[in-house]
């Protein structure tokens, strides 16, 4: 009885372990470039604007070619899913940026392009709301 016992618990735990492997393996696999996230949301002053959106896009646009710290980036508008109390799609635009690390994160902080990109088009937004992470 102790044997079986024995056995199984050491199954288990061989199971368990091939599976934490296989969840690891599977977070490394489909894990984004970048150690720093840098999540930023802008609700623009007007967005039915065309004129103001496309002065958005082409600053972000400059931005993320030129900020030699960011690794790599996304630039979004809300998605067309069904609508949900958790879901806020209130924004105008989402831009994902990320970084090697926060130190990188901190130099596109002072960086020239990235404060041209903030002086230039700040009058077109009336809310921001930022969310950075870390990978652990």
């Amino acid at each position: 009885m102790k044997f079986t016992i024995s056995l199984l618990l050491l199954f288990i735990g061989y199971t368990a372990i091939a599976q934490t492997t296989n969840i690891e393996e599977l977070k490394d696999s489909k894990k984004i470039n970048g150690n720093f996230v840098h999540t930023v949301l802008f609700w623009l002053n007007n967005p039915e604007n065309l004129m103001d959106r496309k002065a958005f896009e082409d600053g972000v646009s400059t931005l993320l070619k030129e900020c030699k710290f960011i690794t790599s980036s996304h630039i979004g508008i809300p998605a067309d899913t069904a609508t949900r109390p958790i879901v806020d799609d209130s924004y105008t635009y989402c831009v994902v940026i990320t970084f090697e690390s926060k130190k990188a994160h901190d130099q596109y902080q002072v960086d020239p392009v990235h404060k041209t990109f903030v002086e230039k088009n700040k009058h077109l937004w009336g809310k921001i709301i930022v969310y950075d992470s870390v990978s652990f």
